[in-house]
Formats: C-alpha cells, structure tokens, sequence
C-alpha cells in the first residue's frame, strides 16, 4: 500500500462523508433523538454503502467491515449528538450547539483514521 494509495482512501472517506452528511442527509429528514428513527437508519445505512464501495479498493472483506462499523458509529455518535443537543436545548444560534457540532464531525473524521490504521495493519 503506497503513501497515495492511503491518501485517496482517506480522500474518498472524506468526500463520502460530505455528501452523505450534506447533499443526501437533507432528503430524508429524521429525528435522530429516536434511537430506531428509520430515516436515521436509511442516513447511516448511506454511509455504511460509500464506506463498502471505498472498501472495495482493498478487498471485499475489508468493505463488509468497515461498512458495518461505519453504521454502527455513525448511528451511535449522531443519536448522542441529537441526545446531548436536545437535553440542553441548544440551537443553531448557541456556541455550544457549534461545539458539539465540530466533536460529532471530530468523531466521525477519527472513524476514518481508524479505518486507515486497519487497512495498514492489514494490507501491508
């Protein structure tokens, strides 16, 4: 695995999470404080579908995996998100609502580099 290999598997992690989490989220509004919110399920279940199509530069193996844990986090990070946001009733126009935004994307961004350190582990 090249240094530009991981580069463009990171990039592309990075640019399915923008359109996930911008362009298609938008499409099937959900209420995310609902743990089993099935609109909620179908944004995870978009991003689970880019990370198994990324996975696939490495083996199909390794898309069903990080597929899955891209679900699971995603759903986990964004309900204790909505959770945490709707508990303290913060809103667009308050700094913390900001904050917590930048940890959920912190958070999810730290997910990809856990699947950059397994594919090393792995692949090389």
């Amino acid at each position: 695995m090249t240094l530009s290999f991981l580069s463009l598997f990171l990039f592309l992690l990075m640019l399915k999470h923008t359109i996930c989490d911008l362009a298609i989220q938008r499409l099937f509004p959900a209420d995310k404080n609902i743990y089993l919110d099935k609109n909620a399920h179908i944004h995870y279940f978009h991003h689970a579908v880019g990370s198994f199509l990324i996975g696939l530069m490495l083996d199909v193996r390794f898309a069903i995996v990080i597929s899955t844990i891209d679900y699971v986090f995603h759903w986990h990070i964004d309900h204790a998100k909505t959770k945490i946001r709707k508990h303290f009733n913060w809103t667009e126009k308050d700094n913390e609502y900001w904050v917590l935004q930048s940890f959920d994307q912190s958070l999810h961004f730290a997910t990809y580099y856990l699947f950059a350190v397994l594919a090393i582990q792995f692949y090389i």
